[in-house]
């Protein structure tokens, strides 16, 4: 098992928690494994060779937020969102989110401050594919 990985027994125990006393939130987001990969590469966790391959960097010291949100502008099926952010832990030990606006660290490695001045978008993910809409009913996660 690795480091994180949980049994299914207690999976299938916090996702039917879940759907069950919020019936009408999603179940679930599909996430586009090219969302993943650049989120990776804007935290300089994947970075390109010379010879066209990528390799893995900072990884101890690098993690990625999710941040549910809502877009009230969808009226039909589920507005709800699930936002996805990088992050590089500070001289405090705080994983800090790499994203456009974010607030100087106050260390003097400047870790945080290079990966924020180093970003070519905002560093928000939109995961936008929800399930309902796109779910997996043969999961054993799923409950209808």
């Amino acid at each position: 098992m690795s480091k994180n990985e949980v049994t299914l027994e207690h999976a299938k125990t916090w996702a039917k928690k879940w759907q069950t006393d919020n019936p009408k939130h999603c179940k679930a987001f599909l996430m586009p494994t090219i969302d993943l990969i650049e989120a990776f590469i804007e935290m300089n966790v994947l970075v390109k060779q010379e010879d066209g391959n990528y390799s893995l960097q900072d990884v101890d010291s690098s993690s990625v937020r999710a941040y549910m949100a809502i877009d009230e502008k969808i009226e039909e099926g589920y507005g709800e969102k699930l936002l996805l952010v990088g992050t590089k832990v500070d001289c405090k030990g705080i994983h800090r989110d790499i994203i456009e606006d974010e607030k100087p660290s106050g260390c003097d490695d400047g870790i945080v401050e290079t990966a924020v001045n180093a970003l070519t978008g905002s560093g928000v993910f939109d995961f936008t594919s929800p399930c309902p809409s796109d779910c997996d009913i043969n999961s054993p996660l799923f409950n209808p």
